[in-house]
């Protein structure tokens, strides 16, 4: 039976607004304007690590109230934002961090985050680089970068930037994922399956590493590997859709006719923008 590969993953949801917050610059003289707002970001750095969205922006705003020319209080209140999926608020906070203060590194890595999240890969890839020039050893800025680049096809020089990101921090799974997501793409296919392995050694929970170590030995022929892949990958995560529809197209090929259009619905209902393909998938297996 001709196999029809059409659902193909390159993993861009890990595409992260840095998970960490920066220091409140050091105090100045006591009851300084200065000193105020560091009160504020402190406390409202504390309400966002808990959660507590709405107290921490009232806390910064509070901060810049105090300071407005503190750009630790604008780059906090940008998270706030970004968390929030405010994307054009965010970009603006993080934009007037940078002109405050241009050597905040986690602030140009945050910008770019902004500017990927409006698809702006220009701008994604020019603020990752101002990280990397201030911070070389931001690994989100490599990896970042990579994905920006990823999205231009610019294939090269986005494996180079996620050699990089794993270099620097060898245990992080999704670097491995977002490399493999590349190399399988580009059909190097026994250096993607190396790197859907090595990504559940660090991290088995990791639903898409399955699904796309299946995809990639599914590619090599392995159709058995491929199917125990997608089954652990549905059973970690239900909702993925790509692993019922690729599981679908497995079963096609080993004769489990049933069970693949089963799968097969079970992926449109998940995600419904997948009928037109699942038809056209159906229709080649008549």
């Amino acid at each position: 039976m001709r196999r029809v590969s059409f659902f193909r993953t390159i993993a861009f949801c890990f595409y992260a607004i840095l998970p960490v917050l920066t220091s409140a610059p050091g105090a100045s003289a006591q009851g300084s304007r200065a000193e105020t707002a560091n009160a504020y970001i402190d406390r409202g750095r504390s309400w966002l690590s808990k959660g507590e969205l709405e107290r921490a922006d009232a806390d910064f705003n509070l901060a810049i109230a105090s300071d407005p020319r503190s750009a630790h209080a604008y780059y906090n209140r940008g998270l706030v934002r970004y968390f929030r999926k405010e994307i054009d608020a965010a970009f603006s906070d993080f934009d007037r961090a940078v002109q405050l203060n241009p050597r905040l590194a986690e602030a140009w890595l945050n910008l770019g985050a902004a500017y990927f999240a409006r698809l702006d890969l220009e701008g994604a890839i020019h603020s990752s680089t101002k990280a990397i020039e201030i911070n070389p050893k931001l690994v989100l800025a490599w990896s970042n970068r990579a994905l920006a680049r990823i999205r231009k096809g610019e294939l090269d020089a986005a494996i180079s930037d996620l050699d990089q990101a794993i270099k620097l921090d060898p245990k992080a799974a999704g670097l491995y994922v977002h490399r493999g997501a590349v190399l399988l793409f580009r059909k190097d296919l026994s250096r993607a399956e190396a790197d859907f392995t090595n990504a559940l050694k660090y991290d088995p929970l990791l639903a898409e590493a399955w699904c796309d170590r299946g995809l990639a030995r599914h590619e090599m022929n392995d159709v058995n590997s491929a199917i125990a892949d997608y089954e652990q990958a549905i059973k970690l995560k239900p909702q993925l859709a790509k692993a019922w529809l690729n599981r679908a197209i497995a079963r096609f090929e080993k004769g489990m006719r049933q069970e693949a259009e089963n799968d097969l619905a079970e992926a449109v209902r998940l995600s419904p923008e997948l009928k037109e393909a699942v038809e056209l998938l159906l229709q080649t297996q008549k």
